[in-house]
């Protein structure tokens, strides 16, 4: 019985050990927060990018509108017209209908699929120079930790803001894109025997 009471209060005081280490470990500036996703998008590129993305988005719900629209159409005129349509006209109205919901769904789907790759394409590069420039960050301040507060689970429950890094680094990120590309290294001239 000693052995498990013994255990029971290990695993009770452990935690509590490990929580009274945290304040001190952040008081010394080890463990800051960034909110990734305004970090990425909140930069001149990414603005840019959610610009270029959401101009998508629209172009692609006006055209998702139209098919709707239409079949709407369709589908009122078969429901107030039923009766004086004929056999042949319900059925290829039926028919419109089937097609122009097969269209939707396609579309619908293409649009996931397409928007989804469109919005990788668009904001991968602006993630790498992010992640790279909140390293660098980390680094140069001796941060241990950082938490980004943007994760679904993320397991923050409470942040004082001065823990925050996110606008320093989309800072240093808005900064980084204003500099000129270094120019790549001169090829060696080949050695003569």
């Amino acid at each position: 019985m000693k052995r498990v009471s013994l255990f029971v209060l290990i695993c009770i005081l452990l935690p509590a050990g490990l929580f009274a280490q945290a304040p001190a470990a952040a008081a010394n500036g080890k463990v800051a927060v960034i909110d990734m996703q305004r970090a990425i998008v909140e930069n001149v590129e990414g603005k840019k990018a959610q610009e270029q993305f959401v101009a998508e988005v629209t172009k692609r719900q006006g055209d998702f509108d139209k098919k709707q629209k239409a079949m709407d159409d369709a589908q009122t005129k078969l429901r107030t017209q039923d009766k004086a349509l004929s056999d042949t006209a319900k059925a290829d109205l039926a028919k419109t209908i089937d097609q122009l919901t097969t269209e939707m769904n396609r579309m619908n789907e293409d649009a996931q699929k397409d928007l989804g790759t469109m919005q990788q394409e668009l904001l991968r590069p602006i993630a790498e120079r992010t992640q790279r420039v909140l390293e660098a960050y980390a680094s140069e301040t001796g941060l241990a930790v950082v938490l980004d507060s943007s994760a679904q689970t993320s397991p923050i429950v409470y942040m004082n803001p001065v823990a925050d890094i996110t606008t320093e680094i989309i800072r240093r990120v808005d900064a980084e894109g204003s500099k000129p590309a270094a120019a790549a290294p001169a090829p060696a001239a080949p050695k003569k025997p």
